[in-house]
């Protein structure tokens, strides 16, 4: 019994190896698109040797703003269909990436729409493999692996202060989903190169997954991803906020030298301002019209002192208003973390602190030093926005007691 099972394994092993090595986007084929009344239907055939994440049709009437709607995937095969309010002069083009980050892989684009009054079918264009053909649908078998009601959710917290370079560092996550995890990588490049190289990460214990950033990575800023699949097909690539804008880790130098930041961030080590420590990496750049997750975490400055009553985050989005939200406790983030989600912003710039304070609100800190200091972070869509320009303000919510 103990060579099959130990073929088995391997076969397994093998398997989510290959995996962790795609370095191909997904194929789109088969498309056909339907209009009906004034609804619209667009259903493709979409494979990958990973699995796909994110499949979106984009969708334009006349002269009109594009917008953007998830495909669903079938359970029986692997057509993904969306449907929106259209009509024969709507233009429409299909983007899909991978479990890995590969793609986009492209059925037409922005500027090359496809009109749903004209042909309605076609075959993949995007890749850089040729279109498969196509096939009749799978018919249901008898007994396979349930569909999770969710994907996989990934928590992670970045460390509080930044990790000596020129050292192996190990990332822990915590990966929960309702189907057991098949396989989850961990997607991490130098700054400011275009290549991801992928480690599979492994079970610690229990709901803990870990991998690690060799020492010739260990240098300068360091981005990643951290994705999971469940056994049930169902995948998430987890980011700084969301699945498009990497995490952030810069590493010291031995000889206690400050560390580079990414450009529009702040350190991620500890800055203490008055009776509180700091440590948060504002991001540079988020996506437009997607909530802007902050992290941080907050302690006593000193061994007697006590975690903050009150955490919040004080911003200005597009329309220049002050505006405050509560920051909640964050049990990815170890002792003394929060977090707080900011509502979606249109391109442009959001400016914010992080705020501390005890319960009579006498004795407060703000991570950027001064009341009056903000941290900046561009609303953009695309990488490299120019950085937003620096604010130099007081609050109208600001407690009294922050520092100047």
């Amino acid at each position: 019994m103990r060579t099959p099972i130990l073929a088995g394994l391997a076969a397994v092993v093998f398997a989510f190896a290959a995996r962790a090595d795609d370095t191909k986007p997904p194929q789109i084929s088969d498309v056909q698109v339907s209009a009906k009344g004034n609804q619209v239907q667009v259903e493709a055939r979409i494979t990958d040797e990973t699995g796909v994440l994110t499949a979106t049709c984009f969708h334009r009437g006349p002269g009109g703003k594009a917008e953007a709607s998830q495909m669903v995937k079938s359970d029986l095969d692997d057509t993904f269909r969306a449907s929106f309010t259209g009509g024969a002069d709507t233009e429409y083009w299909i983007e899909a990436g991978d479990l890995l980050g590969n793609g986009p892989a492209t059925y037409g684009s922005s500027s090359k729409a496809f009109a749903v009054g004209a042909a309605a079918t076609g075959k993949a264009i995007a890749s850089s493999e040729p279109s498969r053909p196509k096939r009749a649908k799978k018919e249901p078998k008898p007994h396979t692996v349930a569909k999770a009601s969710e994907p996989p959710t990934i928590q992670h917290g970045r460390p509080a202060s930044p990790p000596t370079e020129g050292r192996e560092f190990t990332v822990r996550s915590k990966i929960q989903s309702d189907s057991p995890v098949a396989v989850a990588v961990l997607q991490a490049r130098p700054q400011g190169t275009a290549t991801f190289t992928n480690t599979q990460l492994t079970r610690a214990d229990g709901d803990n997954w870990e991998a690690q950033i060799p020492a010739s990575m260990a240098h300068g800023t360091v981005e990643y991803f951290i994705a999971a699949k469940n056994q049930a097909g169902q995948m998430t690539r987890q980011g700084d906020g969301d699945a498009k804008t990497p995490y952030t880790l810069t590493f010291k130098g031995g000889g206690g030298a400050t560390p580079a930041v990414a450009v529009g961030a702040m350190p991620a080590g500890p800055k203490p301002t008055g009776p509180y420590v700091f440590s948060d990496d504002p991001p540079a750049r988020a996506a437009p019209g997607r909530p802007l997750l902050l992290r941080a975490q907050v302690v006593p400055a000193t061994d007697s002192g006590e975690i903050p009553d009150r955490v919040a985050v004080l911003w200005r989005g597009g329309d220049g208003q002050d505006q405050i939200t509560d920051m909640v406790k964050d049990d990815t983030g170890g002792w003394g973390g929060f977090k707080a989600e900011l509502p979606a912003q249109d391109e442009g710039a959001v400016f914010f602190q992080i705020v501390a304070c005890d319960a009579s609100a006498s004795k407060c800190g703000v991570d950027t030093g001064s009341k009056r200091k903000w941290n900046a972070t561009a609303i953009a869509a695309q990488a490299g926005a120019a950085k937003p320009l620096p604010l130099e303000a007081v609050s109208t919510k600001a407690p009294p007691s922050l520092p100047e």
